[in-house]
Parts: C-alpha cells; sequence; structure tokens
C-alpha cells in the first residue's frame, strides 16, 4: 500500500501546486483585532476571526486527480449599536477535478457550494453555490501561473472574480512568491532551514443572512483585507509549519434588506445596485493572528 502511495502523491504537484513542490492539506487560524471605534460611531467593538481549511486529493490515474474539502470561517463582532455580538458563519465544500491537459498546462474545475448566515434556524435559503475553473501553466520547477474565473450566488445576488495566479521559487530555494489574485498573496524569505520571516495579503469578501428577533430580515456584505507580517517557524521534520502573524487590517461591513439585491457584482464593480442601506460599519485597525498548517513536502517523494 505504501510503495503504491508514494507515486499517486506525486502526481498531485503539478496540479495542485503550480510549480509547488508542497501540499497544505490543512491549515487552521484565529486573529483578533484591536477594540476600534466605528465610522460614525461612538460603538466600540473589536473583531475575532477563525478559519480552517481541509483538502483531500485523490488521485485516480495520471491525468485525473478528484478534488475534496472544506472551509469553515467566522466573524464575531458587534454590528448594530443596540444589540449583542453577531456571529457570522461559512461553510464551503470544493469538489471537483485536476485535469492534466499537456506537460505544461493544467486545469483545476471545482463544484463550490457554502451555507452563509448566522447559523439561526438554518434553512436552504442559507445555501449558495458556486464555481472554480483555472487554467495553469507550469514553466519548469520554479515559475508557473495561471487564469481562471470564479462564480458564486450571494444574499446579495450574483458575484463573478477574475483570476490570476503566479508563483515563482529562487533556485536557491529560499526567495518564494505565490499570489492567488485578488484572494491572496505571499512574499517569504528563509533566513534558516526551518525559518522564515514574510508578508501576505488576504482579502476576503462574503455575506451573510442576519436573523433578528427570529426573523430574517436584513443580509450584511463584508469586505475585508488584511496585510501582514510574520515569522514562521517548522517543526516535526517541517510537516507543521508554525506562524504569528501582526498586520492591518480593514473591515467593512454593509447591511442590507433581505428582499434587495443587486444584477451583477465583477470584483468591486456593482451593477444595478439600488439597495438601500440600513447601516454601514468600517473597521480599520490592528491585528494579531496564529496560524498552523499541515504542509506533505513532495521532494520527499521524489527521494
Amino acid at each position: 500500500m505504501k510503495k503504491k502511495l508514494i507515486p499517486l502523491l506525486f502526481l498531485v504537484l503539478p496540479f495542485l501546486c503550480s510549480a509547488q513542490e508542497y501540499i497544505d492539506l490543512f491549515s487552521i487560524n484565529y486573529g483578533k483585532s484591536q477594540k476600534t471605534t466605528f465610522e460614525n460611531s461612538s460603538i466600540n467593538t473589536d473583531i475575532t476571526t477563525f478559519q480552517t481549511n481541509l483538502i483531500l486529493p485523490i488521485v485516480l490515474n495520471e491525468k485525473y486527480i478528484a478534488v475534496t474539502g472544506v472551509n469553515f470561517s467566522s466573524y464575531k463582532l458587534q454590528l448594530f449599536p443596540d444589540s449583542d455580538k453577531n456571529h457570522l458563519y461559512s461553510t464551503n465544500l470544493r469538489a471537483g477535478l485536476t485535469v492534466k491537459h499537456s506537460e505544461h498546462w493544467s486545469g483545476i474545475y471545482l463544484f463550490l457550494p457554502k451555507v452563509a448566515s448566522d447559523y439561526i434556524n438554518l434553512s436552504s435559503d442559507d445555501i449558495y453555490l458556486g464555481g472554480l475553473a483555472l487554467l495553469k501553466y507550469k514553466r519548469n520547477e520554479s515559475f508557473g501561473y495561471g487564469l481562471g474565473l470564479y462564480g458564486s450566488s450571494e444574499a446579495y445576488g450574483m458575484s463573478v472574480v477574475p483570476i490570476v495566479t503566479f508563483y515563482y521559487h529562487s533556485p536557491d530555494k529560499r526567495f518564494e512568491i505565490n499570489a492567488f489574485m485578488p484572494n491572496d498573496a505571499d512574499i517569504n524569505y528563509s533566513l534558516t532551514d526551518k525559518t522564515k520571516v514574510g508578508v501576505d495579503f488576504l482579502g476576503h469578501g462574503n455575506s451573510y443572512k442576519l436573523t433578528t428577533d427570529n426573523v430574517r430580515s436584513n443580509y450584511v456584505e463584508n469586505n475585508s483585507i488584511d496585510l501582514s507580517t510574520y515569522l514562521q517557524r517548522s517543526v516535526l521534520d517541517k510537516k507543521i509549519l508554525l506562524r504569528i502573524k501582526m498586520g492591518y487590517s480593514l473591515n467593512q461591513f454593509r447591511v442590507y434588506p433581505i428582499d434587495e439585491k443587486l444584477d451583477l457584482q465583477i470584483l468591486a464593480l456593482k451593477f444595478g445596485d439600488n439597495r438601500t442601506l440600513v447601516l454601514e460599519n468600517k473597521s480599520n485597525t490592528l491585528l494579531l493572528k496564529l496560524e498552523a498548517i499541515y504542509r506533505f513536502d513532495l521532494n520527499t517523494v521524489k527521494k
């Protein structure tokens, strides 16, 4: 069984990681912002975030790999002046295929349903459907890029996001750039064999239906940007990565009536937006985050 598993795992390299030499199979992070006063308000609140991500690739043959996994994230903050703290949750499933089209070209095609709301009185109305198609070019072991498109239904309507990916690893393996824009980007440098420093960018957009007095009357549209520097230490033969991050977080939460939607959103462009804004909270504050990642090193498979 082990002898069969090793070559199968190695086949995952060109599909899930572009030119990378590893797969992050599992990650978990927890973050908290400073207390801040929202714009045009005397409300003081902090924002607590939690996220965990699991990827399970299943190699079918040399051309196809089934991709499954789940991502769970949550926000905890006060949205309204006269309310307790709100909890916003999102559970994202993924199921699809990666396909090796040629020596240099591969594709990822995923079905991405999710459940997003305050998880009070959950129903089928909290389910949203989405999908991703990404075509990637791997020039060599150190460089690759890709283009794709993500689309999803949201509480406010349909959202479409063009995707650009880029990966570079220096010949000495110490400097790395990994980007999946406009969602995230990471630039890091290895100080020693087990220690890295880096900067990263994380962009997040989602919508959640809200329950007030046991009635669904509003939804919140969230757009967040986190800019962080981090120190990373690897343990257990570099299988576990531990990170401490400090940075700046820009959060925007807009509340709208549940029956008012826009026609289409492409990135930040909104078409047919005649919605009534119930409440807008903006928070720009310092952020502290702890993160742990389980990383599978594909170089060990080569050896």
